[in-house]
């Protein structure tokens, strides 16, 4: 329940510059991966875990299907991100991020067959 709480608080403190949005979604977290083991258990009977998630869990990796499809996604968001940032460093954060999910996908897990 606190999680929950602090997930509302956070989203209003978007519009809100009163509420620190960030801390609250930390915090909410923290709350929601403590103590949500019915939600958890949910989620991991799902076909959507079945399918994406508990082969990297098991340490069996992903498709190179899955893989380059995720990298895209995550490229296209962060690439809008990019292109609505002015000028400044935190741009090149971005860059980073980017890089390091490059990394992530194509040399750190591992690929399985399809």
């Amino acid at each position: 329940m606190a999680g929950l709480v602090c997930f509302a608080a956070g989203t209003i403190g978007i519009f809100l510059p009163i509420l620190p949005t960030v801390p609250l979604y930390l915090l909410a977290g923290i709350c929601l991966a403590n103590g949500l083991d019915r939600l958890s258990a949910w989620f991991e009977s799902t076909s959507f875990y079945a399918q994406h998630v508990a082969s990297i869990k098991a340490g069996e990796g992903m498709t190179m299907r899955a893989k380059v499809t995720s990298f895209i996604t995550i490229c296209a968001l962060l690439g809008l991100g990019f292109y609505m940032m002015r000028r400044t460093p935190a741009k090149w954060i971005l860059v980073a991020v980017v890089v390091f999910h490059a990394w992530l996908f194509f040399v750190h897990l591992p690929t399985r067959e399809a």
